[in-house]
C-alpha cells in the first residue's frame, strides 16, 4: 500500500533537520514521488507547524506537506542513528527525535486515514518497542510493511 523497502532507511545519520528534509526530498525528487517544490515545502512546513512527538519510549517527527506537492501516496521512514532536533508539537520546545516518518500523500481525503494508522502504530507499545529493538534494515522493513500494508479490521 504506502510502504515501500526503498522509503525505508535504517540508522541513518544527519547533522540537521535541514540535511534530513534535502535527503527525503532527493530520495522522493528521484523517484518523481514529489514536485520541486516540495523540498522548500516541507522545511517551511516543519517550521511553522512543528511536527515532534514525545512518546514514552520514543520521540517521532510525523513530517509532511500540503498535498498539492504530491504525486502518490507512500510513507518515507526513517530510524535515526543519532536524535535530531525537532520541536515538540505541543509545547514547540525542542525535542530529540529518534524515528521519522514522512506522509507523502496526494489524496486529502486519505489524510485522514493514513493519520489515523500512524496514530495506532504510535500507541501500539509493542510495536514502538520492535521500532526500537530493530537492529537491521530488514527488520525495520518487514515491521513496517506488516503494520502499514495490513487491512484496517486487522491492526
Amino acid at each position: 500500500m504506502y510502504v515501500e523497502e526503498n522509503l525505508i532507511f535504517y540508522n541513518q545519520r544527519f547533522e540537521s533537520q535541514s540535511q534530513l528534509f534535502d535527503f527525503i526530498a532527493d530520495e522522493l525528487e528521484e523517484k518523481n514521488y514529489v514536485t520541486e517544490q516540495f523540498r522548500e515545502a516541507i522545511k517551511i512546513r516543519e517550521q511553522n507547524f512543528p511536527t515532534g512527538l514525545q512518546l514514552q519510549n520514543l520521540n517521532v517527527a510525523i513530517v509532511h506537506t500540503e498535498v498539492e506537492y504530491s504525486r502518490t501516496e507512500k510513507l518515507v521512514i526513517i530510524k535515526l542513528e543519532k536524535p535530531i532536533t525537532f520541536k515538540n508539537i505541543e509545547t514547540l520546545k525542542p525535542l530529540e527525535v529518534d524515528f521519522i516518518i514522512g506522509l507523502i500523500l496526494q489524496d486529502s481525503y486519505k489524510h485522514l486515514e493514513v493519520l489515523q494508522k500512524v496514530s495506532r502504530l504510535l500507541q501500539n507499545e509493542e510495536v514502538i518497542q520492535e521500532i526500537r529493538q530493530a537492529s537491521s534494515h530488514a527488520e525495520l522493513t518487514i515491521l513496517m510493511q506488516d503494520y502499514f500494508n495490513k487491512k484496517e479490521n486487522e491492526i
